[in-house]
């Protein structure tokens, strides 16, 4: 044995000693980017539940609907996300018909309730509806015990004179679900009633917040009396042990879809794609379930937890996405409200 390792050529031997040198691994791809504009928990959630079941890494990013679309259409020329998941569809339709959106007939649309195939459809495919949310009030009913105030049933009592300063809403500039309570009215009222409403109803309105998702937290800790918002955000309160009364407006009110779409020229078309494929099976559509905010999924066969489902069938003003979502409509509209409301407050 020793002979034969002395017959090893010292050249060989010195190789055969050396450390072994890998060639180096390749950098991990970039994960998928996730621009949510659903609930925050339902965005984390969802990112974590969908590495869980496919392995890819995913980063989210939050923000309203009307943040996530301005900056998308300042990047179209540049995409940094792939997939726009959640929030109200109106600027995904506007996006859509500006060319910000691939086109995507997934497997899993047939699963879908018709109102969400419709809207893929209409679309050309570069929008799906992934979920229904309702337009209601929240109130806190200590905050207005103290002032002797009974909860606002009707689109009418938030405009009478005993609710100045009590009521928060969302800006329509920066958020879908301001914008949708514009649609709401207009298709109840016509476009001057409606702005005639929203500047009586502005005289009692505390503030304005850029997300629609501020009005829940803020009525349930008492910031404010009276918030006017998707009434799953006011659900989620009490789940967690709050007391805050809700009421769907008397007169009838709005309802909106939840929007999904790939960005065009996004970096990973291919995992964008997967991610809106597991988006629409029924288990990633119950995550709101796991969450607290009970929203009405698009898929059949989903679980709808009761306390969402009582709010499935209540009477609801026809707010077409189509009309509503188109964009030179909603620019006019959203003009119209800087014009009348935001820019006579500031006076």
């Amino acid at each position: 044995m020793r002979g034969a390792f002395a017959r090893v050529p010292a050249f060989a031997l010195a190789l055969a000693l050396a450390p072994v040198v890998l060639p180096a691994a390749p950098a991990l791809a970039r994960p998928l980017v996730v621009y949510c504009s659903h609930d925050p928990d339902a965005c984390e959630l969802a990112a974590t539940m969908f590495t869980r079941d496919t392995g890819v890494p995913a980063s989210v990013v939050r923000k309203p609907t009307g943040e996530f679309y301005a900056q998308i259409r300042a990047e179209r020329d540049n995409p940094k996300g792939d997939v726009w998941y959640g929030g109200t569809i109106e600027p995904f339709l506007q996006g859509a018909a500006e060319g910000l959106f691939a086109p995507y007939r997934s497997p899993r649309l047939a699963d879908l309730h018709p109102w969400a195939q419709k809207q893929a459809a209409a679309s050309g495919d570069r929008v799906v509806a992934i979920y229904r949310i309702i337009v209601g009030f929240g109130s806190n009913p200590a905050v207005l015990a103290k002032k002797s105030l009974a909860a606002p049933r009707c689109w009418s009592d938030l405009v009478k004179p005993e609710y100045r300063g009590e009521i928060e809403m969302a800006n329509p500039l920066t958020s879908g679900t301001g914008y949708t309570i514009i649609a709401t009215l207009v298709a109840q009222r016509g476009e001057d009633g409606a702005f005639a409403y929203l500047r009586a109803l502005d005289a009692n309105v505390f503030r304005y917040t850029q997300s629609g998702t501020a009005q829940g937290p803020d009525v349930a800790r008492g910031e404010v009396g009276i918030g006017v918002a998707f009434v799953h955000e006011f659900v989620t309160q009490q789940l967690a042990g709050f007391t805050v009364d809700i009421a769907v407006p008397c007169e009838g009110t709005g309802d909106a879809l939840g929007g999904m779409a790939i960005l065009a020229g996004a970096p990973q078309p291919d995992l964008a794609r997967q991610f809106y494929d597991w988006a629409l099976t029924a288990p990633a559509q119950e995550i709101a379930n796991r969450t607290r905010n009970l929203i009405l999924p698009a898929h059949r066969a989903a679980e709808v937890r009761p306390e969402a489902a009582r709010y499935a069938s209540v009477q609801v003003a026809d707010v077409d996405p189509a009309r509503f979502g188109a964009p030179d409509e909603r620019r006019r509209l959203l003009a119209r409200w800087q014009r009348d409301i935001a820019d006579s407050r500031r006076r």
